[in-house]
């Protein structure tokens, strides 16, 4: 309890009260925030392995010794199954590509007969000998998503966030380039991939779940 005594002695107090409430009233008042902690990469590896289903769509460039294009890209998921949509100035068409663990099936656009590739690397002989390039697509269905694959040994390197950086796997080197906010984590949206005299670049424009 403040009390004064004679008018001048509370005039004092009052003017004393005056200068320091509005410092009380601050310190009530104002809030600190907690920092935001980082997403530990082990934390991170569980919640994208958690998906089963995704779809991812944009746009992929490709680069070797002696060619090189462009085109969409659209790569659904579900489960085990893989389906590829590649299309554009690749220099082939248009492909449906449909990938389970040894065995692919290709549909090309304007074609009504369907290729039908078998064996561990079935998806990745359709690609080199149909398209001229290839590219992993087990394990490229992981680094798209910003992760390794996890039945091979890799050297990883992630950032201050927990996300994956620079990844080196099976002979590739895979450089995340930038990432985007998703739902509920964030989700490569450039990445390039590369190994000897082949790169290649995903751009990520839209990820479905």
């Amino acid at each position: 309890m403040i009390r004064c005594t004679g008018q001048r002695g509370c005039l004092t107090t009052l003017r004393l009260l005056s200068l320091f409430l509005p410092l009380l009233a601050g310190c009530a008042t104002q809030r600190v925030e907690a920092p935001v902690s980082a997403e530990s990469p082990a934390v991170r590896q569980e919640r994208l392995l958690g998906l089963v289903q995704w779809e991812a769509r944009g746009r992929v460039a490709f680069r070797s010794a002696d060619k090189g294009g462009q085109g969409s890209l659209q790569w659904l998921q579900d489960g085990a199954a893989t389906r590829i949509h590649l299309s554009g100035p690749f220099g082939a068409g248009a492909y449906q590509i449909d990938s389970l663990p040894g065995q692919i099936t290709v549909q090309s656009r304007g074609s009504e007969a369907a290729l039908e590739y078998l064996g561990p690397d079935a998806a990745e002989r359709f690609l080199a000998e149909q398209v001229g390039w290839s590219f992993p697509v087990r394990s490229v269905r992981y680094w798209l998503l910003g992760l390794a694959d996890p039945a091979t040994p890799a050297v990883q390197q992630s950032d201050a966030a927990g996300r994956l950086r620079e990844l080196l796997q099976s002979g590739w080197v895979v450089r995340y380039e930038d990432y985007a906010q998703g739902a509920a984590t964030w989700l490569p949206h450039k990445l390039v991939v590369e190994r000897e005299d082949v790169r290649l670049r995903f751009v990520i424009d839209r990820w479905l779940f």
